[in-house]
């Protein structure tokens, strides 16, 4: 028996002498319990920063539910994949609503007139690691940029930084639509060995979550304006009296599934699909109150 189990081998009250067992009743009643400890010293290393890294997982995850700002969630998740290699630099880039160029998503260790000179620049077949990744919708892993014609146009931006190598992955959303790239820098000339797969895999998933979280915000500040500009309209007296009652059911509509909408990003992790169906109902339903509207304004004055 080791020590611990002897420690929790205490005798029973009924074994104790009666002065004994008053004693210890008497002082259980005035003394809170110990807080719960738990030992880890049997966790190895590794263990201790899997979980550590696990647990930063989920602050980011928190920060998404939280409404937190897109940039300040990107440069987190950031910071968290490059702790667990010392020897990388990230980025995450974002894709342009025109589905041609490059944004800056987050890169807090990299140079900032780096991050400068690529902003605003467009995917394409030969547009580096990051914006042939984006134009090609798949990984792509530059070993040695100062040999690989990927960075010809970039190769001297990349020199100037002490970079050599890049590989970029490509963020996708639910309905498999690029969203942007995660990007790996290093200043050596190097080839993936298959390790860096897991850390991949969670930036890339967790930023598309973010983005799409992003998106689904913006996509309900606009319906609401929608709905804000309906209501007017049907408050104003703009609209016609017997047009009254279709306008108030689409608009009825139209705030249930907004209530939907908030009710999804109230939750801990919310499951971005999810708001697609009550989003969609929302603009149809806006579309049509605001057809209604439309229909009897007096026609502008020519």
């Amino acid at each position: 028996m080791n020590d611990l189990e002897k420690t929790q081998s205490l005798p029973k009250s009924s074994e104790l002498e009666p002065k004994q067992s008053a004693f210890l009743e008497n002082a259980g009643a005035k003394t809170a319990p110990l807080p719960h400890i738990v030992l880890d010293a049997n966790k190895t290393p590794t263990e201790k920063k899997e979980e550590e890294f696990r647990r930063g997982q989920s602050r980011v995850l928190q920060m998404i539910a939280a409404n937190a700002p897109l940039s300040e969630v990107l440069e987190k998740l950031v910071l968290l994949i490059e702790a667990q290699s010392p020897d990388m630099l990230c980025s995450v880039l974002l894709l342009s609503d025109d589905g041609d160029h490059i944004r800056h998503g987050a890169a807090p260790s990299l140079p900032e007139d780096y991050v400068k000179a690529i902003d605003g620049e467009r995917i394409g077949p030969k547009n580096g690691s990051c914006g042939t990744a984006m134009y090609r919708g798949e990984p792509v892993f530059v070993t040695d940029i100062f040999s690989d014609p990927l960075w010809e146009d970039y190769r001297d931006l990349a020199e100037g930084k002490g970079f050599r190598a890049c590989w970029s992955t490509p963020i996708m959303s639910g309905r498999g639509k690029v969203l942007g790239s995660f990007a790996m820098y290093y200043d050596e000339p190097r080839t993936p060995t298959g390790d860096e797969a897991g850390l991949t895999e969670v930036a890339t998933r967790i930023a598309g979550i973010a983005i799409e979280h992003q998106a689904a915000k913006e996509i309900l500040a606009r319906t609401q304006a929608q709905l804000a500009q309906a209501t007017y309209a049907a408050n104003t007296g703009k609209a016609a009296a017997s047009m009254a009652d279709e306008v108030h059911e689409y608009l009825e509509l139209i705030t249930n599934n907004a209530q939907k909408c908030l009710d999804l990003l109230n939750e801990d992790q919310p499951e971005i699909a999810s708001f697609r169906e009550p989003l969609k109902r929302i603009h149809n339903n806006g579309r049509l109150a605001l057809d209604v509207i439309a229909s009897i304004r007096p026609s502008p004055k020519k």
